[in-house]
């Protein structure tokens, strides 16, 4: 006899729907939303310096200081930093993340094969065999929308891992690039303190010789030793300050402190004033605010899920089955006599939870509050590192002009102070505190250099410009130890 049975669910129409409905979802894609940001009172100019530029032009790479060195150095630190490897696995988990949200947009097909034997309790010969294979499609019908929210959410975290991403690959450049330049201060003070002990040698020769034919006195004598012990005590100190220099240099590259670095690079002119586009504009390109402004449409869209808790959940499904007691030939598997199938569809809701989705609604809407303020915070820091940074550097700038007339004017009153201890119309105390000021000059105007060269780096990346021009996810490639 001839076994055939089919079920219809509730709906009759459930598998036009499963077929029809998968893959026609719209995606909502993260996009800037400006509430927050006029929130957060945002000026409609700066506070420091007029518009300059525009700021979404803003896209250079540390080339800019002509030093093939530098450059080379922070492409290094970007492929071999591990905390920036570690976000680019963040990006990667987000993106699986995505996909295994993405994959509710198509029903779920799951297949199985049995095969078994039984016996009576009399005749134990397990003859009556059994064999059945079945087919079974499911979907769950977004007939509300969280499933688009859920995505909506997805994409908006992947989106922001990307931009924290960014934003570390960006610090690291910006460190190497600060590092770099320290090295290459300490190596010019190094320099000075090493000229300077050759010019106290010079000069306790001379006030030795004076000592002996008994000119001086004796206290001047002492005097010049005690110069000449601080001046070798400096070269000490420097010494290990670009040991110190150099090591945190590798550390930033990635690679284990051995000192081994070879800096050849001097201290260039910071390039110009990158340009100052609108406040919004400008802020905007920075990661940490794209990063902020993702996660407050991320928390949207958690929101929305939350709300449609509780709403009807329909599922809609298809199942198929073979089976065959009386297998001869492997074709009898699939004898179509012995068929059974049903589709149908199921709607359910929750009735009484006990108020669960009340709480989970309530705590959505506070966590994007939270996150709406967040954002705003996040805006307000950014336009003060950037007016803060501006006001830095030109300060600087300012300063280099002073420390440079400065500079110029104590070499010349060292100069000429040599020239008269020579000559034996100056005391060495007089020489020795002329030839601190002009030193202390000198090392004031390589320092503030330095400082001006950082403080264009930290103005550059707080305006939101990028390290290089490499494509933001390339997969990181092993460096070889050792390379200078």
């Amino acid at each position: 006899m001839i076994k055939k049975n089919m079920t219809r669910g509730v709906s009759a129409g459930a598998l036009a729907v499963l077929a029809s409905a998968c893959g026609h979802l719209p995606i909502a894609e993260p996009a800037f939303d400006a509430m927050a940001a006029k929130r957060a009172g945002m000026p409609n100019d700066w506070t420091v310096a007029p518009m300059t530029g525009d700021a979404t032009a803003i896209i250079a790479d540390y080339s800019v200081f002509g030093d093939a060195q530098l450059v080379a150095y922070v492409q290094e630190a970007l492929e071999n930093n591990r905390s920036l490897r570690a976000a680019i696995e963040s990006v990667r988990q987000s993106e699986f993340a995505l996909q295994s949200t993405r994959s509710r947009l198509f029903p779920q097909v799951n297949a199985s094969v049995g095969a078994s034997s039984t016996s009576d309790a009399d005749n134990i010969n397990f003859d009556n065999k059994a064999y059945s294979f079945s087919l079974n499609a499911g979907y769950n019908v977004d007939i509300m929308g969280d499933l688009n929210a859920s995505i909506q959410a997805s994409a908006a975290g992947l989106r922001s891992t990307e931009a924290v991403y960014e934003q570390t690959r960006r610090q690291i450049a910006a460190t190497v690039a600060r590092a770099y330049f320290t090295v290459i201060e300490q190596q010019i003070q190094l320099e000075l303190d090493r000229k300077s002990i050759e010019r106290q040698r010079q000069t306790f020769r001379i006030t030795q010789t004076r000592f002996d034919a008994g000119s001086i006195a004796r206290d001047e004598l002492v005097l010049g030793e005690s110069n000449l012990a601080q001046a070798e005590d400096s070269v000490i100190a420097s010494e290990a300050s670009v040991r110190s220099a150099v090591r945190a240099l590798e550390l930033a590259l990635g690679r284990f402190p051995q000192n081994k670095l070879a800096i050849t690079g001097t201290l260039p002119e910071p390039p110009a004033t990158p340009p100052l586009g609108l406040p919004e504009l400008t802020i905007r390109s920075r990661p940490d605010v794209v990063s902020a402004e993702l996660n407050m449409i991320q928390t949207f869209a958690n929101t929305r899920i939350a709300e449609m808790a509780p709403w009807p959940q329909l599922d809609a499904n298809l199942a198929l089955g073979l089976q065959n007691t009386t297998l001869n030939t492997t074709s009898d598997l699939f004898n179509f006599d012995d068929l059974a199938f049903s589709i149908g569809a199921s709607l359910a809701q929750v009735i009484f939870d006990g108020g669960a989705v009340d709480a989970r609604v309530k705590t959505a809407n506070s966590q994007q509050r939270a996150a709406l303020e967040r954002y705003g915070q996040t805006i307000i820091n950014a336009y003060g590192d950037i007016v803060g940074s501006l006001d830095t550097f030109n300060t600087l700038g300012s300063r280099n002009v002073a420390l440079k007339k400065a500079s110029d004017a104590a070499q010349e009153v060292l100069r000429l102070g040599e020239l008269k201890y020579q000559e034996g119309s100056e005391s060495l105390l007089n020489l020795f505190t002329v030839r601190t000021s002009a030193e202390n000059a000198e090392s004031l105007l390589i320092a503030n250099r330095r400082a001006r060269l950082e403080q264009w780096i930290v103005l550059h990346t707080a305006l939101g410009g990028n390290p290089t021009k490499a494509t933001p996810l390339a997969t990181p490639a092993s460096t070889a130890n050792g390379k200078q």
